[in-house]
């Protein structure tokens, strides 16, 4: 009979009878089906705690369990591990992450061990993704993935060590799945793989190119089981991930390569909006129209061609804010507050391209828009809580004011644009820019859409 751990009866007591039950099994072996049996109830009874958000508790028993009785199965143990991994890798989004994710790996590397491939593959393939999760995460966490000019521990290159590893695990989990089968299993792997190549290719440095091609590689072979029709949650995030992996590899290419990339990227992203409605799923599809909206910025952005200013079609630019906008809706202060932010910077940037060599009151109009959207997103990265944010936004906000000069107040808001100006030049200065890893090696740093736009308009 199944034990529902929704009912108080059960809750209470579940402590008590974990020990007696392993009281007796520690001395009782001749049944080895029947403890096998209880184990498993036991430790089914700590996955519904986890169910419920009571990691802790979930813990105790899987604890009890592995100190409370001797010579254990290798396959029971292996459970047992593999379950305490998925609980502590759960338990990492709340609190202590370094610590959770440090015994989540070396739990998930235990079941690895003790579940062979060749007498229990599937098992052993869930732990080596469990194992490749963690690990991705882990890069998340140790220096977000650049190196930390303060001399944390971690930074681009624990990052990048952390994701190859990520990788092995996930590629011998998806050659398992391949094997067996398992096609929406192979699918998730698949999509994981490609996840953490885009990760990688975050990090910087000569492979960036490459490790986009075999993250956009991956997201392709999930997305032969990941269909419209038979999964359509599942080839939402896929393609919403092929569009990221495009758009990033679109911003390391030049002339018609570029152009394809974000065509490719931006076909992606409205696949998956058809998908990812307003009523259905709101805050996947604001993820969505802000990278669309991304997208068409960078299609949309001006060019110098043989000397002379090409100012994309306007349209492109228009579709961008109306996207970032309905993102907005959902994105709010309140409720989302980082990601309010980053959307409000990013729907000021296309502004500020929009309004082109600043010639007339509708570029002026603009340009106050662009410039309010700044300052509420510099409500929220603020120097102490996000100064790499803070340093974009506020270098951005000197180009608005630098070419809303031409129209009016010119020497106030010149006086503005070197503010922010300096304001930005403090948060760089403190090591926050994503590209320090870059920019260390001699190659310096990716000039935003409106310094581009400054630029090749002529300056003030």
């Amino acid at each position: 009979m199944a034990i529902e751990m929704s009912s108080p009866w059960v809750v209470a007591p579940v402590f008590g009878v974990a020990g007696a039950a392993l009281a007796w099994i520690a001395t009782e072996y001749r049944t080895r089906k029947t403890y096998r049996r209880i184990l498993l109830l036991l430790a089914k009874c700590a996955d519904d705690f986890a169910g419920m958000g009571q990691e802790e508790k979930a813990r105790s028993i899987y604890d009890q369990i592995l100190k409370g009785v001797p010579r254990l199965e290798p396959a029971v143990r292996g459970e047992i591990r593999f379950r305490e991994g998925l609980s502590r890798y759960a338990s990492s989004f709340e609190g202590a992450k370094e610590e959770n994710l440090a015994l989540a790996v070396e739990a998930f590397q235990e079941a690895i061990g003790l579940f062979k491939a060749e007498a229990h593959p599937i098992e052993h393939a869930q732990a080596q993704n469990g194992l490749g999760i963690s690990l991705v995460r882990q890069s998340e966490i140790e220096g977000d993935g650049v190196p930390d000019p303060s001399g944390r521990k971690g930074g681009a290159e624990e990052g990048a060590k952390n994701l190859h590893r990520a990788i092995l695990a996930f590629e011998a989990a998806q050659k398992i799945y391949a094997a067996e089968g398992r096609g929406q299993e192979e699918a998730q792997t698949e999509n994981n793989i490609g996840d953490a190549y885009l990760l990688l290719s975050q990090i910087g440095g000569a492979k960036a190119a490459e490790a986009l091609d075999k993250g956009m590689e991956a997201y392709e072979a999930a997305l032969r089981f990941r269909t419209a029709e038979a999964y359509p949650e599942d080839y939402a995030e896929t393609k919403n991930s092929l569009g990221r992996a495009e758009m990033a590899l679109a911003q390391l290419a030049e002339g018609d390569l570029r152009e394809v990339h974000l065509e490719r990227a931006i076909s992606s992203f409205r696949a998956a909006l058809e998908i990812r409605t307003k009523e259905g799923h709101p805050q996947e599809r604001a993820e969505t129209q802000t990278l669309f909206g991304r997208a068409l910025v960078l299609e949309a952005e001006p060019q110098a061609v043989e000397g002379e200013i090409r100012w994309s079609d306007r349209e492109g630019l228009k579709k961008a804010i109306e996207a970032y906008e309905e993102a907005l809706a959902v994105r709010t202060r309140e409720d989302h507050p980082r990601e309010f932010a980053e959307t409000k910077s990013l729907l000021g940037e296309a502004l500020v391209i929009l309004a082109g060599a600043a010639n007339g009151p509708a570029d002026g109009a603009n340009l106050k828009q662009a410039i309010g959207a700044f300052e509420e997103a510099l409500e929220v990265r603020t120097l102490d809580a996000d100064p790499e944010g803070y340093a974009e936004t506020q270098n951005n906000l000197g180009v608005a004011y630098r070419k809303l000069s031409r129209l009016e107040d010119r020497e106030e808001n010149l006086e503005r644009s070197i503010l922010a100006y300096e304001a930005a030049l403090r948060g760089r200065s403190a090591g926050a820019r994503k590209k320090v890893g870059e920019r260390e090696e001699g190659k310096g740093g990716e000039e935003t859409g409106v310094e581009k736009a400054e630029d090749e308009a002529g300056g003030a």
